[in-house]
């Protein structure tokens, strides 16, 4: 038999996958989105149940208690073990994208205009573009760095396998030394690359930022007491995914207020070039902290379309295109006032060429991510 047969046959148990697992991920090729879907999450007992609407591959992003999950689901259905922490667990559907079917038999669905194939790269070459992580995340500040306001960098060093999972990470240079070392490498370890099975491990390096924000942080008990105005700086990076095309970010509250969010992006697809908006209002959500006693409780509020049924949350999603920025604004939910002009900033935003400055379309303070 071939040697690289023997080897592709053997990779599932050197990588410690189910060969089911394996399959989906030789069939499922989610680096090339072809389609997107709709997704049920749900758990029973020691085990994860996702559903999806479409028969093809799917890869599905979601939250289990503030936990990422991701599931490649082929026939509409998979199961992913899962520890059982609560009796019932609060479960967010992050998105959900069909991906191109590598068999044989599969028939497209809706396949995107065929772009020039790539002249193949050598194992060589493809370590040397730093492959792109579908799954990374903000790293935790450690609490001391932050509150002596130190800002730093650690560079990681680290294999990805043909799985696209992070091992062996380590230090090769941080400034200052030893102050967010832990922090980094507890951040890459939880990133997610593109997996291809044929693949030799691959040696890559990257550095880990810790930046303080601009302005210092505000602490929840003053941001509570100033009830009027935008709280930009209440808003948090927390996840990011990116899918090539489109990357999410996933935004938290970082104060103790509940706040409404209204977030403006370059879309992509056939919002390619264009901002799109979306906001916490017309999502029926409400954003607290992850550890608010209120979260996944509903309520009414007036809104000016009328009397509407909100939940809290403890996320909030912005879709962008790849190497671009976004905007937000993040209204306490009892501040007219604010509510009003961020409404008004999203109509005047949304759908206009992306070469209009959403700052000239507003009358409140907005933030820009970085």
């Amino acid at each position: 038999m071939d040697a690289s047969k023997i080897l592709l046959a053997a990779l599932p148990l050197i990588l410690g996958w189910p060969a089911a697992a394996f399959a989906q991920q030789l069939r499922c090729d989610c680096t090339s989105v072809v389609d997107t879907c709709s997704a049920d999450v749900t758990a029973r007992g020691s085990y994860l149940e996702i559903k999806t609407d479409k028969a093809q591959c799917a890869r599905v992003d979601y939250f289990v208690d503030g936990q990422p999950f991701v599931s490649v689901v082929t026939d509409g259905e998979d199961r992913q073990d899962w520890l059982a922490r609560t009796d019932s667990p609060k479960i967010m559907v992050q998105s959900c994208q069909v991906c191109r079917d590598t068999t044989a038999a599969a028939s497209p669905v809706r396949p995107r205009p065929p772009a020039a194939a790539p002249a193949a790269a050598s194992p060589t070459e493809e370590s040397a573009k730093q492959l792109e992580p579908l799954i990374a995340g903000t790293p935790d500040y450690p609490a001391a760095a932050r509150q002596r306001r130190v800002e730093g960098y650690v560079d990681v060093e680290f294999t990805v396998n043909a799985a696209g999972n992070v091992e062996s990470p380590r230090v090769v240079a941080a400034q200052p030394s030893g102050i967010f070392d832990a922090a980094a490498l507890a951040s890459v370890a939880r990133w997610r690359y593109p997996p291809v099975a044929d693949r030799a491990p691959l040696t890559l390096k990257e550095r880990v930022d810790f930046k303080l924000a601009s302005a210092p942080p505000v602490p929840a008990a003053v941001a509570a007491r100033d009830a009027s105005g935008p709280r930009n700086q209440c808003v948090r990076e927390d996840a990011i995914f990116n899918y090539g095309e489109s990357v999410d970010v996933g935004l938290i509250n970082a104060c103790s207020d509940p706040l409404m969010v209204f977030g403006c992006a370059e879309g992509t697809g056939r919002y390619a070039g264009r901002w799109l908006c979306s906001d916490s209002e017309q999502q029926g959500n409400v954003l607290v902290t992850q550890t608010d006693r209120r979260l996944g409780s509903r309520f009414a509020a007036g809104t000016e379309a009328g009397v509407r049924t909100f939940t809290y949350s403890d996320g909030f999603s912005v879709t962008r295109a790849p190497n671009s920025p976004y905007w937000w604004i993040a209204c306490a939910e009892s501040d007219a006032a604010c509510l009003a002009g961020a409404r008004q900033w999203v109509r005047a935003v949304a759908g206009q060429p992306s070469s209009v400055d959403p700052q000239d379309r507003s009358r409140v303070e907005i933030a820009r991510s970085n």
